[in-house]
C-alpha cells in the first residue's frame, strides 16, 4: 500500500483512496456501478475515486434540457460530452483542471444519514479550502460551497441500498468559459469560480489532490489506505479483470 491516512481511531474498518489522475467520464462510472455492487455485497471497503476529468456534462435526475444553453454543435467543437446519470442534482460540469471525487461507501457502517453525508462532504470541501488560506461556506437550502464571488465546489450523490455513489467536485483551475454552456445545478443567476482565480497562482492539483484525502479521512470513519489504480487491481481479484476494463482508456 502507498501509506496509511489517520482516521478515526475509535472505529479502524479498512478503506481505500485511489487517485485514477486523468479519465474519461463514462469510464469512471461504470467503474463505480461496478465498485457500487461489490460494496454492497461487502467484498470491498468503504472507498474514495479522486479523478480529474476530460470535458464532460453530467445531468441528473432532476435536471432539465434547457440548462444545456449549447448547442451541440459548438460543445462538439469544444470536446464536451453529455451523460445523463442517476446522481441527485441538475446540470453540472466537469473538466480538467477540477478535481472530482466519488465516494463509495456504506452509510450504516459509517452510522451516517443522509443528510448527515452531504454535510459532512461540504465540510471536507470547506475544510481543504481552508488548507489554501481560502475562506469558503454553505449557502441556505442549496448544496455545495461558494467562496469569493462564486460557487466554487457542487455536490451531487446517489445513494443505492444505503451504498453511495457520484460524490463532490472542486473547481482548481478550469476553464471557467466551459461552464457558460450550462445553467449550473439550474441555477441561471450563479457565478461559478475556482481556486485559481482567488489565489495569486493555481494550486497544484496532486497538493489539493492529497489535502481532499486528509480531510477525508479525518472526517470518515476508517483506517484509510492511499493505493493506486494497480493496487486496486490486485486486492479485487477475481474480480480485477472487469475493473481493468471499465478504466484503462485515457
Amino acid at each position: 500500500m502507498a501509506g496509511n491516512i489517520p482516521g478515526d481511531p475509535d472505529r479502524q474498518q479498512p478503506g481505500w483512496i485511489i487517485n485514477l489522475g486523468r479519465k474519461d467520464y463514462g469510464l469512471v462510472w461504470e467503474l463505480q456501478r461496478q465498485l457500487l455492487g461489490l460494496r454492497q455485497r461487502n467484498q470491498v471497503p468503504d472507498l474514495l475515486l479522486l479523478v480529474e476529468h476530460e470535458p464532460v456534462i453530467t445531468l441528473g435526475r432532476r435536471a432539465q434540457e434547457a440548462n444545456v444553453l449549447a448547442d451541440r454543435q459548438v460543445l462538439r467543437a469544444l470536446g464536451i460530452r453529455i451523460y445523463r446519470v442517476e446522481r441527485g442534482g441538475d446540470v453540472t460540469y466537469h473538466g480538467p483542471g477540477q478535481l472530482v471525487g466519488y465516494p463509495i461507501i456504506h452509510l450504516g457502517q459509517q452510522r451516517l444519514s443522509v443528510r448527515g453525508y452531504v454535510d459532512l462532504l461540504e465540510e471536507l470541501l470547506i475544510q481543504t479550502l481552508a488548507e489554501f488560506s481560502i475562506e469558503a461556506g454553505r449557502k441556505p437550502h442549496q448544496r455545495g460551497i461558494w467562496a469569493g464571488n462564486g460557487k466554487i465546489a457542487a455536490i451531487g450523490v446517489a445513494i443505492k441500498r444505503w451504498v453511495t455513489m457520484h460524490g463532490f467536485s472542486l473547481n482548481i483551475s478550469p476553464e471557467l468559459s466551459h461552464f457558460r454552456t450550462i445553467n449550473p445545478c439550474g441555477l441561471s443567476h450563479e457565478k461559478v469560480t475556482s481556486m485559481a482565480s482567488i489565489l495569486a497562482a493555481p494550486p497544484n492539483l496532486l497538493l489539493v489532490c492529497g489535502t481532499v484525502a486528509k480531510q477525508f479521512a479525518q472526517l470518515f470513519a476508517g483506517a484509510w489506505q492511499q493505493m493506486s489504480y494497480l493496487e486496486l487491481k490486485r486486492e479485487l481479484k477475481p474480480g480485477g479483470e472487469k475493473i481493468e476494463v471499465a478504466v484503462r482508456g485515457k
